[in-house]
């Protein structure tokens, strides 16, 4: 469930994305919007925000769109090249999306100052990544290229998983913890965190334990596969809302444009 999500979920994120950014449906992104209509920009600093934003869009669309390629062991295996091109452009579009992301930061911030640090952490930690992966493929470190991939897509997924969190909490609290207007509550300082960090440590243990076997203790089996379960309910629910639904923030724009 969670495999079949992520595919389906991730492919209608980048779909968002590529019509969003290219102005293809009703509303544009408002970092990018000014740049696409060929308005003038203010100062240097406008131009480099909406170049940097801009950047990160396409790159993030390649990011979100490719990862099926570079996780087939059909193709790893069977048609190398096609695996090593796809990854030498994926690990560039990694630290390109990083990169604009920290120029839009640098020079116009995030919606608030904490979710500007956050942000950067999280693009440096995706830029890292890419290098990362890179370096140990040209070295033929494949154990360790395939770690850092695999952290890579960790980070990717945190761009996607951001807007399920929020849509999922808010449904299911009722708002617990969300702030009111321009306030912040412990719930906006929380996600700007939980939407990258348990996905690295989830990708650590991953890591870890590849080539491990582990066998829960029996008590714990049960309550581990009813944890996942409910997980995994809660996850394909998130997706479903969020990109297929009019009041989704991914679905408002898609299903406007399958209407025309």
């Amino acid at each position: 469930m969670f495999q079949a999500a992520t595919l389906a979920g991730l492919a209608a994120f980048g779909l968002y994305i590529v019509l969003r950014a290219s102005g293809a449906t009703p509303q544009n992104f408002e970092q990018w919007g000014p740049l696409v209509a060929g308005q003038p920009m203010r100062s240097a600093s406008d131009r480099v925000a909406n170049l940097g934003i801009g950047l990160h869009f396409a790159m993030g669309a390649i990011l979100v769109l490719a990862w099926p390629i570079l996780f087939s062991t059909r193709i790893r295996t069977g048609h190398r090249l096609v695996h090593r091109w796809t990854g030498r452009v994926y690990v560039s579009a990694g630290f390109l999306a990083g990169a604009g992301g920290m120029a839009f930061i640098a020079t116009h911030g995030a919606y608030a100052p904490a979710a500007s640090v956050a942000f950067a952490i999280w693009g440096a930690v995706l830029m890292l990544s890419a290098v990362m992966a890179y370096l140990h493929a040209r070295a033929r470190r494949y154990d360790l290229h395939r770690a850092w991939a695999i952290r890579l897509f960790a980070m990717v997924l945190g761009s996607w998983v951001f807007d399920l969190e929020i849509r999922a909490w808010n449904d299911l609290t009722g708002g617990l913890g969300v702030g009111k207007g321009h306030t912040f509550g412990p719930f906006d300082y929380a996600i700007l965190y939980l939407f990258f960090v348990p996905n690295l440590l989830v990708a650590e243990f991953f890591i870890r334990n590849m080539h491990r076997r582990i066998a829960l203790p029996r008590p714990l089996r049960w309550p581990t596969l009813a944890a996942l379960a409910a997980s995994a309910l809660v996850f394909a629910y998130a997706v479903a809302v969020v990109t297929a639904t009019p009041g989704g923030k991914f679905g408002r724009h898609l299903l406007q444009l399958g209407a025309g």
